[in-house]
């Protein structure tokens, strides 16, 4: 029975650390009818997630000809707002069954990739961030080349709220 009373407590003690949550020191003083409060507050503290999933088209510039590719890019967002506002935004951009046709040669090639870039947004207003990840265009022949073809728009609020989350060619 002591043993599982301990195990709670450490569980308690872990879930209480990792979202982040915070207890005062004391309670204020003994005729003090409500403790005190921590500066930071747990609804700005807290990561906001969301994810989706993009279809695309259009033309990108390849190596030796123009390619019209067309594909799915899942896109996923954390923000980790700061306690004052603003923060930083991690966004994740990768590629899902995306291929694309030479418009001269017809020859298939393959966009491939993945990118995780960290973008700080703004204690003062909502903010618009705009990131332009970084994929490889796979050609039939040759060596494969760097292509940022894609700019992914995410408007997210000063504590952290995202708003939207889109993705276009070009």
């Amino acid at each position: 029975m002591p043993h599982t009373a301990l195990r709670l407590a450490r569980k308690a003690g872990l879930l209480t650390a990792a979202l982040g949550l915070t207890v005062p020191a004391t309670a204020g003083t003994a005729a003090a009818a409500e403790p005190t409060r921590t500066v930071r507050t747990a609804a700005a503290a807290l990561p906001h997630f969301s994810s989706v999933r993009r279809p695309f088209e259009g033309d990108i510039a390849g190596p030796t000809e123009t390619v019209h590719v067309k594909g799915t890019l899942d896109i996923s967002v954390i923000t980790l707002p700061n306690a004052a506002g603003g923060g930083t935004a991690q966004i994740i951009s990768s590629l899902d069954d995306t291929t694309g046709t030479g418009v001269t040669s017809h020859a298939t090639y393959y966009l491939v990739g993945a990118q995780r870039n960290n973008v700080p947004f703004s204690a003062a207003a909502t903010t618009t961030l705009n990131v332009k990840p970084t994929f490889v265009l796979v050609p039939p022949t040759g060596v494969p080349s760097r292509v940022q073809p894609i700019t992914v728009t995410v408007v997210v609020t000063s504590t952290g709220v995202i708003n939207s989350i889109t993705a276009a060619v070009g």
